[in-house]
C-alpha cells in the first residue's frame, strides 16, 4: 500500500489514533515507532525513528526496544485496526521465561507486529541485521520465542492492501 496508513482514516480518526485509543490505558509507556523524518505530531507520545532505513519493521522494533523503559515490550502495528485488550494481556502474562511471545494463527501464521519482546533480543537483533538478514522471523528461532494460539475470532486482521482497507471500512459501516 502506498499510502501511510498510520494517517489513514478510521472512525473519524487516523489509523494510528483508532488502535492506540484501545489499548493506551494497558501501559504507562507508549512509544510510537517512525520511518527518518517521520511524525505524527498530534499524537502525544514520543516518537523513536528506525535504527536504519530499507530494512522494514526489524529497525522499529531494535528502536523501540532501545528506547523503552521497560524490559518487556508489547510491539503492535498501527495497521491492525481492532484490538482485544484481553488477548494483549496474554501476550504479556505469558512472557514469564520467553524473549518472545508472538501470535501464531491456525494457518501457522506468525503475527510478529502483535507480539511481545524483551530487551534481550537487541544483540540477537543486531546480529541478524549486521549479517543482512532482516526478516523477523529469523528471530524467532535465535530467541525463546514462545507462540500463542491466535484466538478464533476474526479481529486480528492487517489492513496491507487497499482492499483490506476497503473491506474494514465496509464491514464497520455494517456493523453500525
Amino acid at each position: 500500500m502506498k499510502r501511510i496508513k498510520a494517517v489513514m482514516p478510521a472512525q473519524d480518526k487516523p489509523l494510528i489514533q483508532h488502535v492506540l485509543d484501545q489499548v493506551k490505558s494497558l501501559f504507562d509507556e507508549v512509544l510510537i515507532s517512525v520511518s527518518r523524518g517521520q511524525k505524527f505530531e498530534f499524537l502525544p507520545y514520543p516518537m523513536v525513528e528506525d535504527s536504519a532505513e530499507g530494512i522494514g519493521p526489524m529497525a522499529g522494533i531494535l528502536s523501540g526496544l532501545k528506547a523503552a523503559a521497560h524490559d518487556t515490550c508489547l510491539v503492535l502495528a498501527c495497521d491492525i485496526p481492532d484490538v482485544d485488550p484481553a488477548f494483549l494481556v496474554k501476550l504479556l502474562d505469558e512472557a514469564s521465561g520467553y524473549e518472545i511471545v508472538v501470535p501464531l494463527s491456525g494457518e501457522k501464521k506468525y503475527e510478529p507486529l502483535l507480539a511481545v519482546y524483551k530487551k534481550s533480543v537487541i544483540p540477537k537483533i543486531e546480529s541478524l541485521i549486521s549479517a543482512g538478514d532482516f526478516s523477523i522471523l529469523s528471530l524467532f528461532p535465535k530467541c525463546r520465542t514462545r507462540t500463542l494460539p491466535t484466538p478464533d475470532t476474526p479481529w486480528i486482521r492487517n489492513l496491507n492492501t487497499p482492499e483490506d482497507y476497503e473491506d474494514w471500512i465496509k464491514d464497520n459501516k455494517a456493523k453500525g
